[in-house]
């Protein structure tokens, strides 16, 4: 039986969404991607003094979706910024081996960062986002291997370095835990 992941999102366009998710059933044949929708999230979740998202709140959120709408994952996909304490910002965050996963696109977008807006570019961001905080929520920390998907990244820099892809040793730790991972995700 195949995984069923769902993928949610707040503000993000279909363009981006429906490009994401081709990607994702790519990426793990085995899993059966389902679009379930664009989602509200309760505006007490929202910090307005620092016009960002408390992640660790949305992420819990985003667990309660998960259990109410029954699926085995759900990555939800946030067009905005966030933190959690400790950390000025992230790019997502994740539940460990718990199968939820959250996304913030905000810092993805060349524009942020006062360059041309570049949808190529901002796509490659979010997938390499998206494969990192689902190999969380399968399971995986972070990976030493420069050019996994898994390695932590501190600024968009570092995103833009690593590849889209998993180092083989990633690849096998989520096989074991029975996500299937296509040869083309995986670094040869």
């Amino acid at each position: 039986m195949a995984t069923r992941l769902l993928l949610a999102w707040l503000d993000e366009p279909s363009w981006s969404i429906e490009w994401l998710t081709e990607r994702l059933q790519e990426a793990f044949p085995t899993v059966e991607v389902e679009t379930v929708g664009e989602v509200r999230l309760p505006p007490q979740l929202f910090d307005v003094t620092r016009g960002q998202w408390l992640s660790n709140m949305v992420l819990g959120y985003a667990a309660v979706l998960a259990e109410k709408l029954g699926g085995d994952a759900l990555l939800l996909v946030v067009r905005g910024d966030a933190y959690t304490p400790g950390l000025n910002f992230v790019f997502g965050q994740a539940f460990l081996g718990g199968g939820v996963a959250v996304v913030y696109t905000e810092r993805l977008r060349p524009g942020f960062y006062g360059e041309p807006s570049n949808r190529r570019l901002y796509l490659e961001r979010l997938l390499k986002e998206a494969l990192h905080e689902l190999g969380h929520a399968w399971g995986l920390e972070h990976c030493s291997s420069p050019r996994c998907v898994m390695r932590f990244s501190n600024s968009i820099l570092e995103v833009d370095e690593k590849e889209p892809r998993y180092c083989m040793r990633c690849a096998e730790k989520l096989m074991e835990a029975g996500v299937e991972v296509s040869s083309a995700y995986i670094i040869g």
